[in-house]
């Protein structure tokens, strides 16, 4: 069946078990040979033919092993999605299409690194990041929350946000901005993690998708 017209803006962050920062900025293997990950996206404007997705967002949970970023053969991911359950039938089918990789763009590309999604549930996802980019948090139900504060330190101006250009390993597509933060939240249920799962990193992405 064709694939209607989309697109999706918004902005994304992380809370992963890596080092701060985190290695897949750098189109690096995981600090520990592995990664246990949360994973934020909220949608500012976004369409999938004519169903809206404005104000809607999704978290995946999940690891991986390797290096994804170098054509790695043994690089495998596993996942599941929380998808918003603000939204209507409809709303949702068009979020789990785009996220689950089945709908092309860069969505496309990053879902066909998961050999192993292995659920889909639909809960109301809350989510808070001012504009300053102060900090990031979100919320599924009373299964997730996660967040981070950005990274300052003792030479850094603290009115400017600690960023990366150009980012070699983006999880959102080429030409973002990442910034940085320092976990302080990551609370995630629903994904059965191999070992503890303690939050070491996050980054900021905003995303612009199209098919």
């Amino acid at each position: 069946m064709a694939v209607p017209d989309w697109h999706l803006r918004g902005e994304w962050f992380d809370v992963c078990s890596c080092a701060l920062p985190c290695p897949c900025t750098f189109a690096q293997a995981p600090t520990h040979g592995d990664c246990l990950f949360t994973l934020v996206w909220q949608v500012h404007e976004g369409h999938f033919g004519d169903v809206r997705l404005d104000g809607l967002g999704v978290v995946a949970l999940g690891e991986f092993a390797g290096n994804m970023w170098v054509g790695d053969p043994d690089a495998t991911m596993k996942a599941m999605l929380y998808i918003d359950a603000k939204g209507d039938e409809a709303q949702r089918a068009a979020l789990e299409q785009i996220f689950a990789g089945h709908a092309g763009g860069w969505p496309g590309e990053f879902g066909s690194l998961i050999s192993d999604l292995r659920e889909v549930r639909y809960a109301p996802i809350h989510f808070e990041a001012p504009d300053d980019l102060s900090y990031w948090r979100a919320g599924v139900a009373d299964k997730v929350a996660v967040g981070a504060t950005a990274l300052t330190g003792p030479t850094a101006d603290p009115n400017r946000r600690v960023q990366l250009i150009n980012a070699p390993g983006a999880e959102v597509g080429p030409g973002q901005i990442a910034t940085w933060g320092v976990v302080d939240g990551d609370h995630a249920e629903g994904f059965d993690f191999s070992h503890e799962y303690r939050g070491g990193s996050s980054k900021h992405f905003p995303f612009d998708w199209r098919p």
